[in-house]
């Protein structure tokens, strides 16, 4: 009889980062369709620890619509690296996503108590 695999066997041979290299997971949420753009423009900085997923909810209107209620779609793109290029990340994410306009999205920043980086492999040039 079979057991099931756990998530400990399943990285057993994976390198882990630990809290040791302090690793930070940045949390950014943008405008939908939004998110694969900015995931294209990380992984053109070499950061290819992220991802991105869709997310939707209802929110209360104002003041002017009492009661009624509104749906919002949303793209949540995740990222984790090593502390010592979060802030630059970070600042990256800010620019490329234009959080600075309003209702354009929030990012922010966290400590990460583990995670397993992504390292894409080299494929050859396809002809």
């Amino acid at each position: 009889m079979s057991r099931r695999m756990s998530s400990r066997d399943i990285c057993r041979g994976a390198t882990m980062i630990d809290t040791g290299k302090r690793s930070r997971v940045i949390t950014c949420i943008l405008q939908a369709s939004s998110g694969i753009h900015v995931l294209q423009r990380l992984r053109g900085i070499g950061i290819d620890s992220a991802f991105v997923h869709h997310a939707r909810g209802v929110g209360e209107s104002g003041k002017r619509r009492r009661g009624a209620s509104y749906y919002a779609e949303r793209e949540v793109v995740t990222v984790l690296v090593e502390a010592h290029r979060a802030e630059e990340i970070f600042e990256f994410l800010y620019s490329a996503a234009d959080i600075g306009k309003p209702h354009a999205g929030m990012v922010f920043l966290q400590k990460a108590a583990h995670g397993i980086p992504l390292a894409l492999p080299d494929l050859p040039e396809e002809s």
